[in-house]
């Protein structure tokens, strides 16, 4: 027996500055499948920055309650679909199967676009029901399932003896269709080992649906019984209006109704004090970061996608940070939403940019979060690199053991020997920047390049390097083709 609901309303422009629209609706007893499909009026057609039109996300919150960090999140597809469906066993790319609970239900809205005066909205609602069950007593709400997040975890990847770390490259910043993505999971994860990624983070928008089958794809273990490369990593992006963020090594889905600096800075708190790490994505791109009130996250995408695409700014304002006396982990992040056999409408895929972290012992995702917390990361324009390595031999003993995000105990008046390893094109320029701006420039006639130098410490200052180069158009100006994150010397 199927139970329709039918709700139709309007929204404002005033609906853009409190951002989120609620239409409760009641789910009967007995409820086993619940479909909803939704229209409005004079869509945008293409992106919402640059084309004329309304928006309006949608989602769905179940009968736990839709109240901000402690909502029953049953799911989110933004834009990206014109209906959704919901059952014990299966739902929608984007939502999470399980118990259709009966109760107060709310379709959100996401009121991102609004340009005409008043638009209207239709929300079509058929819910299946038991007739059997339909007048059963209704017992203790159940709760949706969590995805076995443990399979992701279970298998660690060797790296052989402890102690003896390695640099591992991967992605931190991507897209499947339960997003705004063009491909399953298993599609872009095949890929991501075709390209001989070691660790690959999904975070589609605003859901944890993609777990499911990131912990399915985890569960497979190669011919040593460990897990099969790369490591799979849960994440979320956060989307808000006034900025985007990632949110990697989550117990659960994480609220994305950050509507203004008061919510954000609890949302900072919320993934903190679980344990999470809390990265703003693309700060500067045509979603610029737009609550500089707000502390407490650990890292900054200062690359993503294609250099030219609004990276320079966020490079300036990671450093701006640095110069400030802020620490502050640079990441890349491909923002990946296509690969083969999908239609390519962007050029770069997973991996490009990569960012490589320094692992000692096996490789987990505790391993790659903890490395990307210490800063013990550098960044390339793809898997094949280019290779930058900065080291620091912070106490004279002849051992660089001082890795990116590392900081030295040293006198201001003893000088501190450095390592750069450089494996790349020749011809690009390695340049050398601390709070004072360019200290040094190396440019290596060979692919292959090892140098040590010294550098004298004033007070409390880092030295971080970058590769630079033409590439394509040299009236462009030039591009990073891989950059490092600081060594630290002071008081940080």
């Amino acid at each position: 027996m199927r139970h329709e609901i039918r709700i139709e309303g309007v929204v404002t422009p005033e609906h853009v500055v409190t951002q989120y629209h609620y239409e409760p609706f009641v789910v009967p007893p007995g409820a086993r499948r619940l479909e909803v499909s939704y229209h409005y009026e004079n869509q945008v057609r293409g992106a919402q920055e640059t084309h004329s039109g309304n928006n309006l996300d949608i989602g769905v919150f179940d009968a736990r309650g839709a109240d901000f960090l402690t909502g029953g999140f049953r799911g989110w597809s933004g834009g990206a679909r014109t209906g959704f469906y919901i059952a014990p066993d299966a739902a929608t790319p984007g939502y999470l199967r399980g118990p259709v609970q009966p109760g107060e239900w709310n379709i959100v809205f996401g009121c991102t676009k609004i340009d005409d005066p008043s638009v209207r909205y239709r929300v079509n609602i058929d819910v299946e029901v038991d007739p059997a069950a339909e007048h059963a007593a209704v017992g203790a709400m159940p709760v949706p399932g969590k995805p076995p997040l443990a399979r992701l975890r279970a298998k660690p990847i060797p790296v052989g003896e402890r102690g003896v770390g390695r640099w591992y490259k991967g992605d931190l910043h991507a897209h499947s269709e339960h997003s705004d993505g063009k491909n399953t999971v298993e599609e872009i994860v095949q890929h991501t080992r075709n390209i001989g990624l070691d660790y690959f983070a999904l975070t589609d928008h605003n859901t944890i649906s993609h777990w499911d089958e990131l912990a399915r794809l985890s569960a497979g273990a190669g011919a040593d019984g460990y897990a099969v490369r790369p490591l799979l990593i849960a994440g979320e992006e956060i989307t808000m209006h006034g900025g985007h963020a990632n949110v990697w090594g989550l117990d659960d889905w994480i609220d994305f109704r950050g509507s203004d600096a008061e919510k954000v800075q609890r949302l900072i708190e919320n993934a903190n004090a679980r344990g999470s790490m809390f990265s703003i994505n693309h700060p500067d791109s045509p979603i610029p970061w737009k609550y500089a009130s707000v502390r407490g996250y650990q890292a900054v995408e200062v690359w993503n996608a294609p250099w030219r695409w609004f990276n320079e700014p966020a490079l300036l304002r990671w450093e701006d940070h640095l110069k400030r006396g802020e620490r502050m982990i640079a990441v890349g992040g491909s923002d990946s939403h296509c690969v083969p056999p999908a239609v390519m409408t962007q050029p770069n895929g997973p991996g490009e940019p990569c960012t490589w972290v320094y692992v000692e012992g096996p490789l987990t995702e505790r391993a790659v979060l903890d490395a990307v917390e210490r800063g013990h990361v550098f960044i390339s324009e793809g898997p094949t690199g280019p290779f930058i390595e900065l080291r620091a031999d912070g106490d004279g003993d002849g051992v660089f053991e001082t890795l990116p995000g590392g900081c030295i105990d040293a006198p201001s008046e003893v000088p501190v020997r450095f390592h750069v390893k450089y494996r790349g094109p020749d011809g690009k320029h390695l340049r050398f920047f601390s709070k004072q701006g360019l200290v040094k420039e190396i440019t290596p006639a060979v692919e292959e390049f090892d140098d040590e130098f010294e550098l004298r410490l004033q007070g409390d200052d880092f030295l971080r390097v970058e590769v630079r180069g033409f590439r394509g158009r040299p009236d462009r100006g030039e591009v990073v083709h891989a950059m490092t994150n600081p060594i630290y010397w002071g008081h940080w």
